[in-house]
């Protein structure tokens, strides 16, 4: 379970990376520079209050199933919003 925790700590992180990189890196419309900051920041935001104590807890080796839950959450939030903003959108 340790080990399951420490891949989708790297995933998380991968996945981070990338949104922020095409948020906060790219050259937005003016129109809509303030939306895809405010994505970036709730990203990041999401990134370090789930991500980040998953890998502090798996490195401590504590509480292995929060850890895993944790993990978890971060692309599943991300995933469930995703959807979300295609049927709105669509």
């Amino acid at each position: 379970m340790r080990l399951a925790t420490f891949v989708l700590c790297a995933l998380d992180t991968i996945l981070w990376l990338a949104i922020a990189g095409a948020t906060f890196l790219s050259q937005p419309e003016p129109a809509t520079a303030a939306l895809d900051a405010a994505e970036g920041s709730a990203a990041s935001i999401l990134y370090a209050a789930t991500t980040l104590p998953a890998l502090g807890l798996a490195l401590a080796g504590r509480a292995r199933r929060a850890a895993l839950g944790l993990a978890i959450v971060f692309p599943a939030v991300f995933a469930a919003l995703f959807v979300a903003a295609v049927i709105l959108f669509a």
